[in-house]
């Protein structure tokens, strides 16, 4: 280049920027053409002035584009599924899976926090149901976490039977079988024949499973009469029925209640007003004390001999 010419300088042409285009919809559900004026936030979609008050949380595409770890990225409105329409067919890993079982259990626990008192009937359980149909491997172990929070009511009657507040004509296999926490309900004061038959149908479905907790709750009108042959009878009658539940031999806690007027069957001390004779009463209580611990226990040495 001779000395004195001078260099020409290069015009540097700034580069254009391109307008994006609103990400919302317009009534009849097509995509907007108008030019986005409006971006609120970084994590948010841009839109123009009329959708102004529509922004929605923006994410990105995860997908993986080609063989290396490239992703789409492309910005797209938040889903449970970080995929855009592109690519919605692509199979993302679930790093959740990945995790240990025992703080996979505690995730569960978490989500389904609101499932643990109680079943409540025709309740929509959008959150439990999404869950489940993420995999197989999580759809069980989520129903793992569900069924051992809930309770499992049973209502043993000597004509009906009623599961989890539903009225059973036929006792079959079901997914109340799975449950780890059972509660019993049966009166002892009718025909204990016919519910004495029954509590041994149910109680034979789920011999092979293992159960965590079993609440028996036995009901008995005869106590509000008041007649000392009538209270005799139910204690003579109840190792019938708890009788029906060794059969299980799986159980790590198990407790008998008798309602309304006894709180516990292991004291009879409310019997003082239906037995004149003191040694009559320490004579019930003490043969019901031995009994009933027994019938604890061998539960509980079942449970045992099965870990082992």
């Amino acid at each position: 280049m001779p000395r004195g010419k001078q260099r020409s300088k290069l015009t540097r042409v700034p580069p254009q920027k391109i307008s994006r285009q609103c990400s919302a919809l317009t009534a009849s559900y097509d995509p907007c053409k108008n030019r986005a004026t409006t971006i609120t936030a970084r994590r948010r979609l841009p839109v123009c002035w009329a959708h102004r008050h529509l922004g929605k949380v923006a994410t990105y595409c995860q997908a993986v584009l080609g063989q290396g770890n490239r992703k789409c990225l492309k910005q797209i409105p938040w889903t449970d599924r970080q995929l855009c329409f592109s690519h919605k067919d692509f199979v993302l890993p679930c790093y959740l899976l990945r995790l240990p079982t025992e703080i996979r259990q505690q995730i569960f626990s978490y989500i389904l926090d609101e499932y643990k008192s109680q079943y409540v009937q025709y309740y929509s359980y959008s959150t439990l149901v999404n869950k489940l149909c993420l995999s197989r491997q999580i759809f069980e172990e989520v129903t793992d976490v569900l069924y051992r929070n809930l309770v499992c009511d049973i209502s043993i009657h000597e004509r009906s039977l009623f599961i989890l507040g539903r009225k059973c004509h036929s006792l079959r296999p079901g997914s109340w079988q799975k449950f780890k926490q059972f509660c019993f309900k049966f009166d002892a004061s009718t025909n204990h024949g016919t519910i004495l038959e029954n509590v041994k149908s149910v109680v034979s479905h789920l011999r092979d499973y293992s159960i965590v907790k079993l609440d028996i709750r036995v009901q008995s009108l005869s106590i509000w009469h008041g007649d000392f042959r009538r209270v005799r009878n139910i204690y003579n009658d109840l190792p019938l029925y708890l009788d029906s539940f060794r059969q299980l031999g799986r159980v790590s806690e198990a407790r008998a209640t008798i309602i309304p007027d006894l709180p516990a069957l292991n004291t009879c001390q409310a019997l003082s007003r239906y037995m004149p004779d003191e040694a009559i009463i320490k004579a019930t209580e003490l043969k019901w004390r031995e009994y009933y611990e027994e019938w604890v226990e061998s539960l509980k040495r079942g449970r045992l001999e099965q870990n082992a």
